[in-house]
C-alpha cells in the first residue's frame, strides 16, 4: 500500500490536463456555424441604405466582454459594414442589379480573432452578396411623340406603324416585359396595336379625310410587375386625301336664254349661276375638264370651254330655229382620273318660248338602268318650261306598284328606291304630275332594267354517272342527260366536256350526251366534267364531275382504244415499239444459236489418232487365286464419241503404269470401247491396222476392234491407289479402276452442249 501512494497524489493534475486539453479540443470559435467556409447573403437592389442585410453565423460572442472580435477588410467599394460589437452587416451604399447606380454583386472578407486562450488564432470567411431585381424600372419609349400619315382610302385591318418600342432596363423576366396598349378618349377606336406584346398599330375603323383630317391617340407601356411600372406617349396621325370623290356641280340644273339676235360666238348667260364644278376631294382638288356627254343635232349649235364650263352659240341662229327648248347634258370629269365625273344639264330656250302655262319640255321619257344600280342613285331629271321655285311640285302617279321602286323629289328628279331585278320586272312605266297651284302637267317615264350577269349556272345534280350495258354502241347514241339553269333570265347555257377523252362525247343543246368517236377512247371508265357557261358579260361558269362506266369488251366491239386512228399517236407508238421487239428478239435467238454451233465446233473431238506403241503394262493378281501370272496389256487411245456420250471412259494414260490391286476381287466382265461415229469407224480400222494392241489374260484374248455392246452404267471396283516408281510414270504399287472418268474442261462443255 505504501507502494502505491507517491502516484495517487498525481491523479488530480491529470485530469485538470485532460479536461484543459478537452475544452481546447471543442473550441470553434470564429468558425460558421453549421458548416461551410464563406456566407452568402441574397439582397433586394431596393434595399434602402442602412438597413441591416443580414446576420453572421460565425461562432463566437463579439460584444465588448465577448470571446471574439470581427473586422471587415478595408476597401473603396465598401457597401457594407459591420455594427460594432455586433454580427449584422449594414447597408451603406445602394444597389443596382443593373449595375447602374450601384454595384450588382459585393464581394469582402471578414476577419475573426479570438480572445482569450488561443488568441493568437484568426480566421479570414468570405463574404458573398447577390444583389436580387426588383421593379424600379419603368419602360421607356424611344420616342415621345410618334408621327403618321394614313390614306383614307387605307383597308380596314391595315399595318399603319411599326417599329414603337419601350425598353425596359430591369432583368429579363416580368419585370422586364413591355405589354402595349391604347388609352381610352377620342378615336382611341381608330387604331390599334395588332399584339399586346408587339408595338405594331394597325387600322381599326375607315377614316374620311372631308370629315376628320388630323386626330391624336395615347398609348400606354407598361411591365408585368406588381404593381406594374408604365411609361405613355403620344401618335399624331394626319389623314391624307385620297381620290375617292366624284367632282360636284354647284346645281343640279341649269338654263339659258338665246340672246337677241342669236349671233355666233356670243355667250349664253346661264341661271341660277354660272356652270362649275369642283373636286370633292379637297386634298386632291383635281382640275376639273368640261365636255358634252352626247353628240346629238341639238349640241352642233353650242360650243362649251373644256376649261371654264361657259357656253356659246356655236354659228348663229335664224328666228324660226330652236323654236322649243333644248336639254343639252353637260359632263365634269377630273383630269387625272377620267372615271371621276358628274353630270348636269343645260337647258336652252327662247325668252319668248316661255308660255303662261306649266308644262313639261318633254311628254315621254325614256331611261335605261342596270339593275345593280344602288338604291338612292337618280336615274333621271324631269324639265319643265317654268324655273323650279316653291310653287312648283311633282307627283308620281304609279302603276302596279311603281311607286314602291321610284319616288321623285321637288326638283323633278326621279331617284331609285329599292333594288331592281331584272329576272322579276323587266321594264316600269309611270306617269308624274307637275303643278304650280294653278296648272299642271304629265309626262310618262319609261325605266327599262338591263340585265347583269350575278346568276351562276347551277346543275341539277351534283355530279353524274352513265353506265353503258350494250356493247355495241353506235355512234350517235345518247347515253344520257345533262342539265344546268341560269338564274339570269337573258342568259343562254352552253354545256361542254372537257377531259382527256371528252372528244368522244357531245353534248346536245338539249342535254343529251352522245357518244361520237370511238377512236378516242382508251379505257372503260372515263372521268370528265361537265362545264356549264352562260352568255352573260362577263360569262360565269360552274363545272360538275361526270363518270362513264362501259362494258369490258366495249373498245373490241366498237373498234376504239389504241389503234393508228388515235389522234394522239399513241397506237401507232406502241405498234412501232411492238415491231423493234420482235426484231431484236430475231436477233437475239440467232446470236443464241451462232454462239452454240461454235462452241460445239470449238469443242469436238479430232478423229482416231495414231498413238505410239505404250509399254506393256503387268497387272499381277487381278483375278482371284491367281497372282503368279502377270496380265500383259497395251492401253491406247479411245477416241470420244460425241453422239454415244458414255457414262465412262477409258482413261489415256501418259506412261505405262503397273498396276496392283489392293485386294483380291472376282474378276470383272470385259469394258468394250465405246463406240466410234461412222465416219470415225473408218479412221479407226485403219488406225488398227497399224497398231494392233492386244490385252491377254491367262491364256484368252480380245480383240480391240471387236464390236462392242452399248455402254452400260459404270460397275463399282474396290479404291485403288496410285504410286510412283519413278518421276513421271503411273505408280507401280498401285492398282487402278478399269474405267475412271476421264476429266477435263471438253467434257465440262460437253455435258452443255
Amino acid at each position: 500500500m505504501k507502494t502505491f501512494r507517491p502516484y495517487l497524489s498525481w491523479i488530480p493534475f491529470t485530469f485538470l490536463l485532460l479536461l484543459a486539453q478537452f475544452a481546447s479540443a471543442q473550441d470553434n470559435r470564429c468558425f460558421l456555424i453549421g458548416g461551410g467556409s464563406a456566407e452568402t447573403f441574397f439582397v433586394s437592389e431596393n434595399a434602402t441604405v442602412g438597413s441591416v442585410i443580414g446576420v453572421l453565423r460565425i461562432a463566437g460572442d463579439p460584444s465588448a466582454d465577448g470571446d471574439i472580435t470581427m473586422r471587415l477588410e478595408a476597401s473603396n467599394e465598401t457597401v457594407v459594414s459591420i455594427d460594432t460589437h455586433s454580427k449584422n452587416l449594414t447597408l451603406i451604399k445602394a444597389l443596382d442589379k443593373e449595375g447602374l447606380t450601384g454595384p450588382a454583386q459585393v464581394m469582402t472578407r471578414i476577419t475573426c480573432e479570438r480572445r482569450g486562450p488561443n488568441a493568437e488564432l484568426s480566421l479570414t470567411i468570405p463574404v458573398n452578396i447577390r444583389v436580387t431585381d426588383a421593379n424600379d424600372n419603368s419602360p421607356i419609349f424611344r420616342n415621345s411623340t410618334y408621327f403618321i400619315n394614313i390614306s383614307e382610302s387605307t383597308i380596314v385591318g391595315s399595318v399603319v406603324l411599326q417599329g414603337i418600342q419601350a425598353l425596359d432596363a430591369d432583368q429579363p423576366g416580368p419585370y422586364s416585359t413591355v405589354q402595349y396598349s391604347i388609352l381610352a378618349g377620342p378615336y382611341s377606336d381608330v387604331l390599334g396595336f395588332a399584339s399586346s406584346l408587339e408595338g405594331t398599330l394597325v387600322l381599326k375603323k375607315a377614316v374620311d379625310y372631308e370629315t376628320l383630317k388630323h386626330f391624336k391617340i395615347a398609348i400606354r407601356a407598361q411591365d408585368q410587375g406588381q404593381p406594374p411600372l408604365y411609361t405613355d406617349a403620344v401618335v399624331s396621325i394626319d389623314i391624307n386625301d385620297a381620290d375617292d370623290q366624284n367632282p360636284l356641280f354647284g346645281q343640279s340644273r341649269y338654263w339659258a336664254h338665246l340672246p337677241q339676235p342669236a349671233q355666233k360666238g356670243i355667250g349664253l348667260e346661264i341661271r341660277p349661276e354660272p356652270m362649275r364644278a369642283v373636286d370633292q376631294d379637297a386634298g386632291i382638288n383635281a382640275s376639273i375638264r368640261y365636255a358634252w356627254n352626247a353628240g346629238g343635232a341639238e349640241y352642233q349649235d353650242f360650243f362649251l370651254d373644256p376649261l371654264n364650263g361657259s357656253v356659246y352659240l356655236n354659228r348663229s341662229l335664224e328666228d324660226n330655229e330652236l323654236v322649243q327648248p333644248v336639254i343639252l347634258v353637260v359632263k365634269a370629269h377630273q383630269v387625272d382620273n377620267l372615271d371621276r365625273y358628274a353630270l348636269t344639264t343645260l337647258t336652252v330656250s327662247r325668252s319668248w318660248s316661255f308660255s303662261p302655262q306649266l308644262q313639261y319640255l318633254q311628254r315621254r321619257y325614256s331611261v335605261q338602268v342596270l339593275e345593280n344600280v344602288p338604291v338612292e342613285t337618280i336615274i333621271l331629271a324631269m324639265a319643265i318650261n317654268k324655273p323650279i321655285d316653291q310653287t312648283i311640285r311633282f307627283v308620281m302617279e304609279s302603276h302596279n306598284g311603281t311607286d314602291q321602286a321610284f319616288s321623285v323629289d321637288t326638283m323633278g328628279e326621279i331617284k331609285l328606291e329599292r333594288a331592281l331585278d331584272y329576272e322579276a320586272q323587266m321594264t316600269h312605266h309611270f306617269v308624274v304630275w307637275v303643278t304650280d297651284g294653278l296648272t299642271n302637267d304629265t309626262a310618262t317615264v319609261e325605266v327599262t332594267v338591263l340585265d347583269v350577269n350575278d346568276c351562276d349556272p347551277r346543275f341539277d345534280l351534283a355530279e353524274y354517272e352513265f353506265i353503258v350495258k350494250e356493247s355495241a354502241l353506235p355512234v350517235g347514241s345518247i347515253i344520257g342527260h345533262i342539265r344546268a339553269d341560269d338564274g339570269d333570265a337573258a342568259d343562254r347555257v352552253t354545256i361542254q366536256l372537257k377531259g382527256p377523252e371528252s372528244r368522244a362525247f357531245n353534248v346536245h343543246e338539249n342535254g343529251d350526251v352522245i357518244f361520237s368517236d370511238p377512236s378516242a377512247l382508251n379505257s372503260t371508265v372515263i372521268h370528265l366534267m361537265a362545264v356549264a357557261r352562260d352568255s352573260g358579260i362577263p360569262p360565269r361558269q360552274t363545272s360538275v364531275p361526270v363518270k362513264i362506266n362501259l362494258p369490258v369488251d366495249f373498245l373490241m366491239m366498237n373498234g376504239s382504244g389504241i389503234t393508228l386512228s388515235t389522234a394522239d399517236g399513241s397506237g401507232l407508238l406502241l405498234i412501232i415499239l411492238g415491231i423493234l421487239l420482235g426484231i431484236l428478239s430475231l436477233i437475239i435467238s440467232g446470236l443464241a444459236v451462232y454462239l452454240c454451233q461454235y462452241k460445239r465446233k470449238k469443242t469436238q473431238p479430232s478423229p482416231l489418232t495414231v498413238v505410239q506403241p505404250q509399254p506393256k503394262v503387268s497387272v499381277g493378281g487381278l483375278y482371284s487365286g491367281d497372282t503368279s501370272t502377270p496380265i500383259t496389256a497395251t492401253l491406247r487411245r479411245i477416241p470420244i464419241n460425241p453422239l454415244a456420250r458414255p457414262s465412262c471412259r477409258r482413261v489415256v494414260p501418259i506412261q505405262s503404269p503397273t498396276l496392283s490391286t489392293v485386294h483380291n476381287s472376282p474378276p470383272p466382265p470385259p469394258m468394250p470401247p465405246p463406240t466410234p461415229p461412222p465416219r470415225q469407224q473408218q479412221q479407226q480400222a485403219a488406225s488398227n491396222h497399224h497398231h494392233n494392241n492386244k490385252i491377254s489374260t491367262s491364256g484368252s484374248g480380245s480383240n480391240n476392234n471387236e464390236q462392242s455392246p452399248p455402254p452400260g452404267p459404270c460397275p463399282h471396283h474396290p479404291r485403288t491407289f496410285l504410286s510412283s516408281s519413278q518421276p513421271g510414270a503411273w505408280p507401280t504399287d498401285a492398282s487402278l479402276p478399269r474405267r475412271i472418268k476421264k476429266l477435263s474442261w471438253e467434257d465440262e462443255f460437253n455435258v452443255f452442249f
